[in-house]
């Protein structure tokens, strides 16, 4: 964070912490634990052991965990080789590090063509 009062306006969900509800944080989330609900912050950090179910909504999304349900990120979307994500996901800018995971419908922006991606063929 470059400027100190940014801590004053950032969240950290500790690992073995578990919240459920609505959040909105005017600046950094960083998640090690569980978000049972809708997160709309500035920057998203979910950490190796973070899970968010729910709908996420940030500038910069960094994926390091698990992210399910709706994934807006307004500028970049990184997710690292432990990242995994399931669901619908728009994004400006995305990055996907070998072992990232995505599975569900990617869209660049909100007027862009959908692709769907990680859909699984049942067994014969």
């Amino acid at each position: 964070m470059s400027n100190p009062s940014d801590s004053l306006e950032s969240v950290v969900i500790g690992d073995g912490v578990v919240v459920k509800g609505t959040f909105v944080v005017p600046s950094k989330a960083i998640v090690n634990g569980v978000i049972e609900g809708d997160l709309t912050a500035e920057e998203v950090l979910i950490g190796p052991t973070g899970k968010i179910s729910g709908r996420i909504s940030a500038k910069v999304i960094d994926v390091r965990g698990e992210l399910h349900n709706t994934i807006i990120s307004e500028k970049s979307l990184i997710v690292r080789a432990t990242g995994k994500i399931a669901g619908k996901v728009q994004y400006a800018e995305i990055e996907i590090e070998k072992g990232g995971e995505i599975e569900g419908t990617l869209s660049q922006s909100a007027d862009g063509p959908a692709i769907q991606v990680g859909t699984k063929t049942p067994a014969a």
